[in-house]
């Protein structure tokens, strides 16, 4: 299939539309090939699924797109049926490091696409450098478990920042602090945030589109942690851990996107910004706002007014934001040498063996929770969140290695962000030491998500404003 061919026609319920970016490797690939064979299993020959794939260039869209029409083509064979008419790819380009390349994707798809019912936040970047091997032995041959579920021993760059966003910022700096007036972005927040964040936003118009309403899946991590995360440097410029920093980050967003706390700026989140910008940001708080600075002490905050308090229902259901991770796979974010990348391997099936159920090791398997998200009934999820909370969804494994979806336990959170959990603490993949959750813990988290979440709205209508003004 040629870049340059059109997405499927048809506009009804019988054709979905998922976008699945970083669709290149690891569990983005993972994810369309996980996507193409549960469509055509669970549903009827006429319903139809086009894929949009994002990557970074053409050349690993060219190459993404030949490796999955060799797996439809396997399909194909193993079923003996044609499915071609069925299942569709579109690929598309873009950085999500780049503000400007988010806005130009959003643009193509809004002119060409009729709707979009879910998007797969997957890309991700995590500025690691390698492992320190020392205190990895160290943790695997006292804690083996621990060691290989929430390792503590991965390096990684401190302080990376995004190229220039706008003119304004020296446009050859990448990863450094020379700067005019633009403030700076950290990479792996935008990669793995921030540039989703706003792609979901102005992708609104296609979301809502949806007879599902549209669901915003975001991949997070099993492993982030309450002491990853700094709210007073949201984008993890100062911090050793800026990966993790970024999942807990995802997590406490979408954990608490439908609370009454965080429903004023998650309402302006899930509304199309206008075509005309107006002075000032409906957001329901009338707290004077700081929220939208750079996350480092030597920038000087970028005030946004908030003085227009009316609440405006949304003239279209709003769509659903739901998390996910994918448990442990052997993926390349790492990056190691043969040996020690088939000695990990090695041990995560060693730990799945002894009952971790967490060690999914192919991304294939890690897939299962985020294609679940996409495919499942809307009826279905929210039963399921309605009867026990919102809830983080995670792939997990058997010994034998059949995979399946389980709740995750979320540090402040819990299962559901409900008291009186059961038995929390003894649950199947439970880390070692967990605490059950106290109601100062969980209005704390709350109080937590409504400061991210006002944190983000911030920056989103600064940065819109910005690029805008270029």
């Amino acid at each position: 299939m040629e870049e340059t061919d059109k997405l499927h026609p048809l506009d009804n319920e019988q054709h979905s539309y998922v976008l699945v970016t970083g669709a290149n490797s690891g569990l983005g690939f993972a994810t369309c090939c996980r996507l193409i064979n549960e469509f055509i299993s669970s549903r009827p020959t006429f319903e139809c699924l086009t894929i949009i794939i994002t990557t970074r260039d053409s050349i690993k869209s060219s190459d993404t797109v030949k490796r999955l029409e060799r797996h439809l083509e396997s399909q194909s064979e193993e079923l003996d049926a044609p499915l071609k008419h069925q299942i569709s790819l579109q690929p598309e380009q873009v950085d999500l490091t780049s503000l400007r390349s988010v806005e130009n994707l959003s643009t193509r798809l809004l002119e060409n696409l009729p709707r979009l019912d879910t998007i797969i936040c997957n890309a991700g970047y995590g500025a690691f450098t390698g492992i320190d091997w020392p205190i990895a032995i160290k943790e695997t041959l006292t804690d083996f478990f621990t060691s290989l579920t929430y390792p503590s021993y991965k390096l990684s760059i401190t302080g990376e920042t995004t190229a220039a966003q706008t003119d304004s910022r020296d446009s050859d700096v990448e990863g450094g602090s020379s700067q005019k007036d633009e403030p700076p972005l950290g990479k792996v927040f935008t990669s793995n945030v921030f540039g989703h964040y706003l792609l979901s936003h102005q992708l609104l118009p296609l979301l809502s589109a949806s007879p599902d309403q549209g669901r915003i899946v975001f991949i997070s991590s099993i492993e982030p942690l309450a002491s990853h995360f700094n709210p007073a440097d949201i984008q993890s410029l100062a911090s050793s851990q800026a990966y993790e920093s970024s999942k807990r980050l995802t997590d406490i967003m979408a954990l608490t996107s439908t609370l009454p706390s965080t429903r004023p700026f998650v309402q302006r989140f899930l509304t199309p910004s206008p075509s005309t910008p107006s002075q000032s940001i409906s957001l329901l708080d009338n707290e004077p706002s700081d929220w939208t600075r750079a996350s480092t002490p030597d920038t000087p905050p970028q005030r946004i007014s908030m003085s227009d308090n009316e609440y405006r229902l949304p003239t279209k259901p709003e769509p659903k934001i739901y998390v996910s991770h994918p448990g442990i796979c052997a993926t390349s974010i790492v990056t190691l040498s043969l040996i020690p990348f088939y000695l990990r391997i090695i041990t995560f099936y060693i730990a799945r063996w002894l009952g971790s159920p967490w060690h999914t090791v192919s991304a294939y398997k890690g897939a299962c929770a985020p294609v679940w998200l996409a495919l499942a009934d809307q009826d279905e999820l929210e039963d399921m969140e309605q009867r026990e909370g919102k809830g983080k969804w995670g792939s997990v494994c058997d010994r034998m290695g059949h995979e399946r979806v389980m709740r995750t336990v979320v540090e402040g959170w819990g299962l559901g962000g409900r008291m009186g959990e059961e038995d929390v603490g003894n649950r199947l993949g439970t880390r070692k030491g967990f605490r059950e959750v106290t109601q100062e813990d969980r209005e704390d988290f709350e109080e937590l998500g409504r400061q991210c979440w006002r944190e983000m709205e911030g920056l989103r209508v600064a940065w819109e404003g910005r690029l805008r003004q270029e």
